[in-house]
């Protein structure tokens, strides 16, 4: 493998590593701490044992009627 080559290389992989270190970073408990506050505040609508039953018009996955519900053949 001629050097030219190796060095290219070596710098394509320097230059990865330099942009995951300016990637920003925050500790495990912060990160834990977000991600239970943030399950807390918002509603999954698959956990209805914590949640309870949604509404029909609460449920994101349950079908919307449009307009009056008619369809003309």
């Amino acid at each position: 493998m001629p050097t030219e080559m190796r060095l290219q290389r070596q710098l394509e992989h320097n230059k990865r590593l330099r942009e995951q270190y300016d990637l920003e970073r925050i500790s495990v408990s912060e990160a834990s701490a977000l991600l239970i506050k943030y399950c807390m505040s918002n509603k999954d609508v698959f956990v209805t044992q914590v949640w309870g039953d949604l509404d029909k018009h609460e449920d994101p996955f349950m079908a919307q009627p449009k307009g009056c519900g008619c369809s003309v053949m």
